[in-house]
């Protein structure tokens, strides 16, 4: 199978397992889900699909030398993904946006994926844990593949800037099953354009708002029994379809408010709702000329500081005025 991906260019796939998951209905079905949620309908720039960004994480993977079945849980690690992405954490106001992953395991035993992972010898209940895969996920500030291709290929989305993707490309090295970078100086520079991501982009009070009101649309529909649970999983065409044929005037009227004239202003003394991101950040490890490993923060008291501005920021939050649409 011969890929073409934004990020790491062309990329042959030789394994009958990985050829067989990219064209299961479950994987399929990825291509369908925006990972930008509400925001594909106003911001530009907003074209990754969970398809993209599951595929993307496998090629990472195998660039790092990961073993087959890591590349595997790679390309899975997003199946138990709801329409519109992370909106449904505000829906069901999961703090640290885990709804989906509680569904996990249930989506994928119930799909032919178990079928194809043992026709290929690899255990099923492995995927269940990520203990398994320490490449493919880790606990913040650390680096891990999920976190670097979802970084990467939003940078590629919204502002190009290919050149600089190679350079953080060719600093990533595994040492002890875990990712780190070679030099402290691009490891900073990683560091800082992850949180400038954050603040312009996945946690911009205009984000979140329309986040926060597509939310506020679909538990509506929820509350109404326009739509189902099990509606949440198939992918944002379907279910953004039956809320507008609703014909429900507050579902509509949340929805005419998706667009790119949406004005929003931060005001605590007056304001329409209050709404929070979670918390990202990175804190990368490199390697010292002597062979040893530091934190970005060690060695750059400036940018602890910021780390510390950012983690304030984010527990404020946002208090959301709409001004027009």
């Amino acid at each position: 199978m011969e890929l073409e991906d934004r990020v790491y260019g062309h990329a042959k796939i030789k394994e009958p397992v990985l050829i067989s998951l990219i064209n299961s209905k479950p994987v399929r079905r990825l291509k369908g889900i925006n990972q930008a949620g509400a925001s594909q309908y106003a911001l530009r720039g907003k074209t990754v699909s969970r398809y993209d960004h599951s595929q993307g994480v496998m090629i990472l993977l195998k660039k790092l030398n990961a073993p087959l079945e890591e590349q595997i849980a790679g390309l899975l690690h997003d199946i138990p993904h709801t329409a519109f992405s992370h909106v449904i954490d505000f829906v069901f106001k999961s703090k640290n946006h885990e709804f989906h992953e509680k569904f996990h395991k249930k989506i994928i035993t119930g799909s032919e994926i178990p079928s194809i992972l043992e026709k290929n010898g690899f255990n099923i209940k492995r995927q269940f844990s990520e203990r398994n895969f320490p490449l493919l996920e880790k606990n913040l500030p650390d680096l891990c593949a999920d976190r670097i291709d979802y970084t990467l290929r939003d940078m590629v989305a919204s502002s190009g800037f290919h050149d600089k993707i190679n350079e953080y490309l060719h600093s990533f090295i595994v040492k002890d099953n875990e990712i780190v970078m070679r030099q402290k100086e691009i490891a900073r520079k990683f560091a800082e354009d992850y949180l400038k991501m954050d603040e312009e982009k996945w946690s911009h009070p205009l984000e979140i708002a329309l986040f926060q009101i597509l939310a506020d649309a679909i538990k509506i529909a929820l509350d109404e029994k326009i739509i189902s649970e099990e509606d949440l999983f198939q992918d944002d065409v379907f279910l953004y379809s039956k809320l507008k044929e609703s014909k429900n005037v507050q579902i509509l009227k949340k929805l005419d408010m998706l667009n790119v004239n949406l004005k929003i202003i931060d005001d605590p003394d007056d304001y329409h709702f209050h709404s929070k991101n979670k918390l990202r950040y990175i804190n990368p490890r490199f390697i010292n000329p002597d062979g040893s490993f530091s934190r970005v923060s060690d060695v750059y008291p400036d940018f602890k500081e910021r780390l510390r501005k950012h983690k304030e920021w984010i527990e404020r939050g946002n208090f959301v005025r709409v001004v027009s649409w």
